[in-house]
């Protein structure tokens, strides 16, 4: 019963701060029952980050191109394995949280099963508001496709479990 868990973590002004409303999102997916494979948003800083992610995607490289193609690698390949769903923090923009949460709304396009996915927003913390490219996306076209606004993290997993029991009702 594994979820995928993504979030900007490069775009962050303060990474501690926000790393603490990645790592409650990544409990209450666990309190669901549910193994979050990626958690590496969690990190406070990017010594913290890059120990996460070796647990999470094994022995990284060195510091450097290599390490990046490895870890976008290994997060697209984390997407398109057999998880169950996919759970995004979207407050934060970011290119990679983008791409991923691309990946994981387009795994029936690549052959693979259509998975549920969940975008959270919390309201009125990024001036610009939401981008256009998560909000657009149109429930006729992605069904399976969920973007709530929440207001603070107990409302974050309210919606956090109302998603998790339905994808146990279907499994």
């Amino acid at each position: 019963m594994k979820i995928f868990y993504g979030g900007a973590i490069q775009g962050n002004i303060d990474r501690e701060k926000r790393s603490a409303v990645h790592r409650a999102l990544i409990s209450y997916i666990k309190n669901g029952g549910f193994k979050v494979i990626t958690e590496h948003t969690g990190g406070r800083n990017f010594e913290e980050t890059a120990q996460l992610l070796d647990q999470s995607i094994g022995p990284l490289p060195p510091v450097g191109l290599e390490r990046t193609i490895y870890v976008r690698n290994k997060m697209i390949e984390a997407i398109e394995s057999d998880i169950l769903a996919a759970i995004f923090e979207v407050s934060v923009p970011s290119l990679g949280t983008g791409i991923e949460i691309a990946h994981a709304y387009l795994r029936p396009k690549s052959g693979l099963s259509k998975i549920p996915i969940l975008t959270l927003y919390e309201k009125d913390f990024w001036p610009n508001k939401l981008s256009s490219m998560v909000l657009g996306l149109d429930k006729q076209e992605y069904p399976h496709v969920e973007t709530i606004e929440y207001s603070c993290l107990d409302e974050a997993d309210v919606q956090i479990q109302q998603f998790l029991r339905k994808i146990n009702n279907e499994i």
